[in-house]
């Protein structure tokens, strides 16, 4: 693609930007407008849009029509995310909710190691194909993985329960589902305490959660090192072939998926009864030890292949901190999505500063001062859990909220409760 549109090294830069620019400003207004209307409207619209948009980049000709279009794509990408983080949120009860929100973290992992893949093999088997590039049949066929899965969204994305249609739900379970997060201590959406007024946003920014959270989610995105292709640039670096270098490295994407799945299970388990601060800190914990032995760089090479993968570990930490999110804001809903959309705005801003900073390309493939600097932000990761832990057990108890050994046993109650209507309706029918 640069070649065939004539691109510099600024230009490369300037397309970056503009997709940075589209991506940061569409957050905030989109969580706000899936409380005004349907999320089954607006997320398959941007699923719909993103597509669209992806199209469209296989036919430019000129960078000024690259630079428009990844404004777009950016835009809707950006609205895409923390309305899905938002919604699958508000369904579910602290003791189910770090499982889903882990799985779709890892469906990201997922899709970084096999776009490898795609591309391979797009650019190896269809260059040149119908008069078009390999660059441009690669965005051919995002946009026909997208489309169906835009579409498929407007009948089956269920709203948030408080205003649920679904037609695979009947009216009693998603009452059920409304009564059930009522009772786990959550404001429902559209509460008279937490709806939309002129000064929602002042009264947002006075909180701790505000400011807590969002330098949090920026020590989670900057303690996992993913800025730079490390691996990848030290085979390469060391002679080795084309395929381990293109290969090897997914294994840190799978690491990252395993991680996030078991670590979504443990938190959610009666082990730990939806407590989200242990987790976080073990696997920050293990991505510490891999970026400092790679700090030190000159270590055993069985022990840096180690450092390489167990470096990965922090992948799951993302999906457990947004999962979080509810328990620390039960009394706001709306709250809960702001927060999500300004705490991934806040940090995504400030990578800019802080890949150029301390990931500069001239230090490959050692990278010393940002393995420094992922180990640093561990470590600080860490701190921040076990403060939102005390700030959330302190909450609870000016609140009157019960503990989460009492929420349990209350949810086990109501589970037996229905569970007794349902064998006494089945009895009356029989």
């Amino acid at each position: 693609m640069k070649e065939a549109l004539n691109m510099n090294g600024n230009e490369l830069t300037y397309m970056s930007n503009v997709f940075t620019a589209g991506y940061v400003i569409s957050q905030l207004p989109a969580v706000i407008l899936v409380t005004k209307l349907r999320p089954s409207h607006v997320i398959p619209t941007l699923e719909c849009l993103w597509a669209v948009f992806t199209f469209c980049s296989a036919a430019v000709t000129s960078v000024p029509q690259l630079y428009g279009l990844r404004f777009l794509i950016g835009f809707c990408e950006g609205a895409f995310f923390p309305c899905i983080i938002y919604l699958i949120g508000s369904w579910y009860t602290k003791h189910e909710r770090a499982k889903r929100t882990t799985l779709f973290y890892c469906t990201a992992s997922l899709a970084h190691m096999f776009s490898g893949y795609l591309q391979a093999a797009a650019y190896d088997n269809l260059d040149g194909k119908l008069g078009h590039a390999g660059w441009q049949w690669l965005f051919i066929i995002c946009g026909i993985i997208s489309l169906p899965v835009g579409v498929i969204g407007y009948f089956f994305n269920p709203d948030f329960p408080e205003n649920t249609r679904a037609f695979y739900l009947t009216k009693e379970e998603a009452a059920y589902a409304r009564e059930r997060l009522v009772l786990d201590g959550y404001t429902p959406l559209g509460s008279s305490s937490s709806k939309w007024d002129k000064k929602k946003i002042f009264r947002i920014a006075t909180t701790w959660q505000f400011w807590v959270l969002s330098f949090g989610y920026f020590f989670v995105q900057s303690s996992h090192p993913s800025q730079q292709p490390f691996y990848s640039l030290w085979l390469k670096s060391e002679g080795h072939s084309v395929y381990q270098i293109n290969v090897w490295p997914t294994g840190q994407s799978a690491v990252g998926a395993v991680t996030q799945i078991v670590a979504g299970m443990l938190s959610d388990s009666p082990l730990l009864g939806g407590k989200r601060w242990q987790t976080i800190a073990v696997l920050q914990g293990a991505s510490f030890l891999g970026t400092l032995v790679l700090a030190i760089w000159n270590v055993p090479v069985g022990l840096k292949y180690f450092a390489m993968y167990i470096s990965f570990c922090s992948a799951g930490v993302p999906g457990l901190f947004y999962s979080w999110f509810p328990d620390l804001m039960p009394h706001d809903h709306e709250m809960r999505g702001f927060l999500t959309a300004f705490s991934n705005m806040f940090s995504y801003v400030n990578q800019i500063w802080f890949q150029d900073a301390v990931w500069r390309t001239e230090e490959a493939p050692e990278f010393r001062p940002g393995f420094i600097a992922a180990a640093s932000f561990s470590i600080a990761l860490i701190l921040t859990a076990f403060l939102m832990r005390v700030l959330e057990k302190r909450d609870a108890k000016k609140d009157n909220r019960p503990s989460y050994e009492q929420e349990a046993e209350g949810r086990e109650r109501m589970e037996d409760g229905v569970i007794r209507e349902v064998q006494a309706d089945l009895v009356h029918v029989g």
